[in-house]
């Protein structure tokens, strides 16, 4: 398979799940595919974006060669849907030490940001709770953030983030 081709052909869940599939467990169709991840048109961005979401979720050892990269990628991403899938991986993923702090900030961000899709501040929200159960001082300011956006927010962030406040009055003396 040509995965540019394969990228360029159409933009579907299937199509996805069909370079996923070819891809499987090979690390170097998987750095071939994060070519295209990394690369500066924004259609193969998005659309490699999605197949490495699936082909992460079978075989996430292949995403550690490129963590780095894409940690800092997701500060100047071309599509939000590069920003979207990475922190999705994010959110299951064990990040290491070196490259945390500046996860938490970019969800931090993320998350406050007006300007963000919904479902880059559902990952992200989904990053810091995570780390908050490692960090507890990070809860305040996480519940700051969701108590904001709960009101606006779409049915999704709202049944995450009830549950994330739930647990934070549960579990912390943070009111």
């Amino acid at each position: 398979m040509d995965i540019e081709k394969a990228l360029l052909q159409e933009h579907s869940k299937n199509q996805a799940l069909k370079i996923a599939s070819y891809i499987g467990a090979s690390q170097e169709r998987f750095d071939e595919l994060m070519k295209y991840f990394f690369h500066d048109d924004w259609r193969l961005n998005q659309r490699a974006a999605y197949a490495m979401n699936f082909t992460v979720e079978r075989n996430p050892f292949l995403f550690k060669k490129h963590l780095k990269k894409a940690v800092l990628n997701l500060r100047t991403p071309k599509h939000d849907a590069v920003k979207r899938n990475t922190l999705r991986i994010f959110e299951n993923f064990e990040i290491p030490e070196e490259l945390l702090g500046t996860v938490v900030d970019i969800s931090f961000d993320f998350l406050a940001s007006p300007k963000e899709p919904i479902a880059v501040k559902y990952f992200s929200m989904g990053i810091l709770f995570k780390e908050a159960k490692k960090e507890p001082d990070l809860f305040h300011e996480i519940k700051v953030l969701i108590d904001d956006q709960m009101p606006m927010g779409s049915p999704g962030f709202r049944n995450k983030g009830q549950k994330i406040l739930n647990y934070i009055a549960k579990n912390t003396d943070i009111e």
